[in-house]
């Protein structure tokens, strides 16, 4: 089942959306991230990997490869999500 994904902290007019579509290329997966009102991204990840979604936060939270990213992820929530993937930055 799809996983949904909740970046808290400064993710927004950052490059946040860029920066998790990259580390979803560099890791295989297919997904979406878009920015909510609260101030908050929203992932959209189209694997039910944990392993891969464990991979895919520690790389978020590490960034190892130095993406461009001007702010950062305090926390992250995840849920199981059953609809479409879709959002305005799609990978």
């Amino acid at each position: 089942m799809p996983r949904e994904l909740i970046l808290h902290g400064r993710v927004q007019g950052v490059a946040c959306r860029y920066y998790c579509g990259q580390y979803g290329r560099r890791m295989g997966l297919r997904g979406a991230a878009t920015n909510l009102y609260d101030g908050t991204v929203r992932v959209l990840l189209d694997t039910d990997d944990d392993n891969a979604i464990r991979d895919y936060m520690r790389a978020l939270r590490t960034n190892p490869h130095n993406i461009h990213f001007y702010g950062h992820i305090s926390d992250i929530d995840v849920y199981e999500h059953t609809g479409p993937i879709s959002g305005d930055y799609v990978f």
